[in-house]
């Protein structure tokens, strides 16, 4: 039973150790999608975490209240109006062009790029 539990440990050690590497190794190639990808798929949290007071906490500590921003700080800049019927332009062709482009992880849905672009361009 001892050596066993000695296996098991040395194995959760080593493969901590090469994700670990591949983590360093994907970050240093410039895939940081895949590099992220891969901590959330060894992570034991799943979805959204459940709102308790400690998460709350955690929460409130990492976006403190906001403050008004200094005068010298705003610039002004007028914007151009908004054309009223842009959403007209959008058809499924642009659709189907625009998520041919799409890259990046899911977040917390787990639902990545992947994803959308084989529900937006499957054409089945």
């Amino acid at each position: 039973a001892r050596e066993i539990q000695t296996r098991l440990a040395q194995s959760m050690k080593r493969k901590e150790i090469s994700c670990h590497v591949a983590f360093t190794r994907l970050m240093l190639v410039g895939q940081v999608g895949k590099a992220i990808r891969l901590i959330d798929n060894n992570s034991d949290v799943r979805g959204v975490h459940k709102l308790t007071r400690h998460v709350k906490k955690v929460l409130a500590c990492k976006h403190p209240d906001g403050k008004p921003a200094p005068p010298q700080l705003k610039m002004e800049i007028t914007a151009p109006e908004p054309q009223p019927v842009i959403f007209e332009q959008i058809d499924a062709q642009l659709v189907y062009k625009v998520a041919k482009t799409l890259h990046g992880s899911g977040g917390p849905t787990l639902f990545d790029a992947e994803g959308w672009k084989h529900i937006l361009c499957c054409r089945s």
